[in-house]
């Protein structure tokens, strides 16, 4: 019996990492076209996309290769863990596009309350706005999402914190 055990364990291995060997460079595709995806929505004004910090920050390009803009990946914590946020800023420092993770993409917030940061009624409060984004409550000009304000808390401090950190690299 113990022989036969062995045996399942080793062919039910075998065939999961077959399986790994296999997918994983379409998952690694999905994952780069999300983000390319993701990139192009929140700098519209950009045609291509250069990396400048792994997976953090990316420099919008135009057509002829001048820096339109850059897009930051941040977050803060929220109610139910961090709350990852995409951000495009302009050469000017202002937010021209947002992008709050969707529960798929890693937002683990309440269904029904904190998972409606992702809607655009939301986000769209901060567009054209810089560095001082905060909600209504703490002296900012955004409103809260009712009975989910650590949620809205999060989003705006990680938008924040995201312009204050890489504001630098704004410069054409």
């Amino acid at each position: 019996m113990v022989v036969s055990l062995l045996i399942t364990c080793l062919v039910a291995a075998f065939a999961l990492s077959e399986v790994y060997a296999v997918t994983k460079p379409k998952i690694e595709q999905q994952k780069a076209d999300a983000t390319r995806s993701a990139l192009s929505q929140v700098l519209p004004a950009a045609q291509t996309f250069e990396e400048a910090e792994k997976d953090s920050l990316w420099h919008g390009l135009d057509a002829t290769g001048a820096k339109v803009g850059i897009v930051v990946r941040s977050g803060a914590r929220g109610y139910g863990g961090p709350v990852p946020v995409l951000v495009g800023l302009d050469l000017n420092g202002r937010i021209v596009g947002i992008k709050v993770a969707s529960g798929a993409e890693g937002l683990k917030e309440t269904p029904g309350l904190g998972l409606k940061a992702t809607e655009e009624g939301f986000w769209k409060q901060f567009l054209g706005g810089d560095s001082t984004v905060a909600l209504r409550k703490d002296g900012g000009a955004a409103d809260a999402i009712s009975g989910a304000t650590i949620t809205s808390r999060a989003v705006a401090r990680g938008i924040a914190n995201a312009i204050r950190k890489y504001s630098e690299h704004l410069k054409p």
